[in-house]
């Protein structure tokens, strides 16, 4: 691609989502005031498109502030952060640090971590299903290697932190409900994933939240597992049960399998 072309479509990209058409109007044809007046109508359908993609990823903040007020912010958004695929499902992954910074949502301080967790569940929409955790080959596990077993886990699988009670939010504002949070205080620590075809998210006590977050970061079972005294193994066997662990790797090789006769 020559130098000229590139420049020419990095201007056409400007003048669409900047919302001034009238910069490269000149250069295509028709030129002049016709030229303008398709440019800005194509522009607003781009724009449409985009803020659907993020109406369709964050429906809990679509809720939250109202249509308008979404389609001003959702706008905003996609002239100043133009996707970088033609694949408007990856669209968004920025709203929420948009919406942290956005002037008109200072008295919403909770609203970009809602964002967040309104991703997370559409990123655990989109993921692929993974490998699931073999029970059997973990079963063979000697019980000297227990202590170095380190997990992954299914695509879908992500933690969102928060200072605020989001789930509680974001459980009040489903189709079901209506948006009374059972409580307005507290700080969450979500877990988000798909299982059965179902986006799931649950709250994670403190040390539940640090032993996933360990987990993800790499570190062996008994490094992860931090104080002793609770009850870890029920909380592991509830990570497996649930589609959440994948793959698992050990120092130590685990054996084979049993031969039937």
């Amino acid at each position: 691609m020559s130098a000229a072309l590139r420049a020419l479509q990095e201007s056409f990209a400007r003048a669409v989502l900047g919302g001034d058409p009238e910069a490269i109007a000149s250069s295509i044809e028709p030129g002049g005031d016709e030229g303008v007046r398709r440019l800005a109508i194509y522009g607003r359908a781009v724009t449409a498109n985009l803020v659907g993609a993020l109406r369709g990823a964050h429906p809990v903040v679509v809720r939250l502030v109202g249509d308008a007020y979404f389609h001003e912010a959702a706008s905003r958004f996609a002239r100043a952060d133009p996707p970088q695929s033609g694949d408007l499902n990856r669209f968004g992954d920025g709203f929420a640090a948009f919406l942290e910074h956005y002037p008109p949502a200072a008295s919403m301080p909770w609203l970009a971590d809602v964002a967040r967790l309104d991703w997370a569940c559409h990123e655990a929409t989109m993921a692929g299903d993974g490998e699931p955790l073999d029970f059997d080959a973990l079963a063979r596990v000697p019980p000297e290697a227990q202590g170095d077993l380190r997990f992954a886990f299914r695509p879908s699988v992500s933690v969102v932190r928060s200072s605020w009670p989001i789930l509680a939010i974001w459980e009040a504002n489903q189709s079901d409900r209506d948006g009374t949070p059972d409580r307005v205080e507290g700080e969450d620590t979500v877990l988000v994933w798909r299982e059965t075809g179902r986006v799931r998210a649950v709250a994670l006590a403190p040390r539940e939240a640090a032993f996933v977050e360990a987990l993800a970061a790499g570190r062996g079972l008994e490094e992860a597992t931090g104080e002793p005294d609770w009850d870890l193994p029920a909380f592991l066997e509830q990570l497996a049960s649930h589609g959440v662990l994948a793959a698992f790797r050990t120092e130590i090789p685990v054996g084979p399998s049993p031969i039937s006769a």
